[in-house]
C-alpha cells in the first residue's frame, strides 16, 4: 500500500485543524505498516491536538522504539512528555535530538519549551542564545527567547526578542500573543519587587503541572471582557453625572427609570470587572 498520498492528506487535515479525521485517516496505516515511523510521528501529533497526552506518548513512543536516534522522533516525544510533565524525559529527549542535528532551530526550540515548562528559565535563556547564534533567521526561536528573558525578570531585553521576532515575520501570531500577556502580567507592576513578582508568575505560566498546561488564549479573552467591564462602568458614571447636572440645572426632566437602568449596567460591569480580574497571580 503507498501510505505517501495518505500522510500527505494526514498533513493537511492537521493544518487545518481536524486532528481526529486525521488519527482515523492513520489509524489503518500503522495497523497494516507498524513500522510506518512517519505515520507514528503524525498520530502523535494528532492525540496532542485533540488533548489525548497518553495516546500521544503512545504514538511517539511507538516511533522511538522504531527510530531511537531520530531527530523527528525524538521532538514528538519530548513534546508528549512535556504536556504529560515528564520534564526529565522531554528534556533529556529535546537535548538528543539537538545533538543528533544540532544545526536544526526548531528542536533547540523544543528544548527550551521543555526547560521552560520543567522551570528552568536560566538554561532555556542560556541555550536559546547559543540556538540563536546559529540560526538567527528563526522567528521562533526569538519569540521563546523573549518569554525566558521575561521569565527572568528582564523586560526590555524580552521586548527587544520579540521586535525581532517580528522584523522577521511580522505576521508572527506567537510574537503577538506574547506581547499582549507580556501587557497583562505589567499591569501591576510599580517597582522592582512588583517586577520580580510578574516575572515569577509568567515564569509559573509556562510551567506544565499537574493539572496541565494554562490556556493563553483564555488569558487574553479574561482580559478583553475585563477591559470591556471597566470602560462600561466609567462611561456609566459619566453619563449619571451629566444626568445628575441636567436635572439639577432643571434643563430636562429625567426619568428615574433611566437613573436605574445605568445604576444596573453600572453595576453588573463593576461585577464583571472583578470576576475577570482576579488577583495577578492566577491570571496565568
Amino acid at each position: 500500500m503507498r501510505t505517501e498520498p495518505l500522510l500527505s492528506q494526514a498533513d493537511d487535515l492537521l493544518a487545518r485543524g481536524r486532528a481526529e479525521n486525521a488519527a482515523h485517516l492513520l489509524a489503518p496505516i500503522v495497523g497494516r505498516q507498524p513500522e510506518n515511523v512517519e505515520a507514528w510521528h503524525r498520530m502523535a501529533r494528532a492525540h496532542l491536538d485533540m488533548g489525548d497526552l497518553n495516546g500521544a506518548l503512545r504514538s511517539a513512543t511507538a516511533a522511538w522504539q522504531l527510530d531511537p536516534r531520530g531527530p523527528e522522533t525524538l521532538f514528538w516525544l519530548s513534546r508528549a512528555a512535556t504536556e504529560l510533565g515528564r520534564h526529565r524525559e522531554a528534556i533529556d529527549a529535546a537535548a538528543a535530538a539537538c545533538r543528533e542535528d544540532p544545526g536544526n532551530p526548531r528542536l533547540h526550540n523544543r528544548l527550551a519549551h521543555a526547560q521552560l515548562a520543567a522551570g528552568r528559565v536560566g538554561d532555556a535563556v542560556d541555550g536559546l542564545k547559543i540556538a540563536i547564534e546559529l540560526a538567527g533567521y528563526d522567528a521562533d526561536l526569538h519569540v521563546t527567547l523573549g518569554r525566558a528573558m521575561f521569565a527572568a525578570g528582564r523586560p526590555l531585553s524580552a521586548r527587544e526578542s520579540i521586535n525581532r521576532a517580528l522584523s522577521l515575520e511580522p505576521g508572527h501570531q506567537g510574537a503577538h500573543r506574547t506581547l499582549a500577556l507580556f501587557e497583562i502580567a505589567m499591569e501591576s507592576v510599580v517597582d522592582a519587587s512588583s517586577l520580580a513578582q510578574a516575572a515569577d508568575e509568567f515564569a509559573e505560566s509556562m510551567r506544565v503541572g499537574p493539572h496541565g498546561r494554562v490556556d493563553e488564549r483564555a488569558i487574553l479573552a479574561r482580559d478583553a471582557c475585563a477591559y470591556a467591564a471597566r470602560v462600561t462602568v466609567t462611561w456609566c458614571l459619566i453619563f449619571l453625572l451629566a444626568l445628575g447636572v441636567l436635572s439639577a440645572t432643571s434643563l430636562v426632566a429625567v426619568p428615574a427609570g433611566l437613573y436605574l437602568a445605568l445604576l444596573a449596567l453600572g453595576a453588573s460591569a463593576a461585577c464583571a470587572a472583578v470576576l475577570f480580574r482576579p488577583a495577578l497571580g492566577r491570571r496565568f
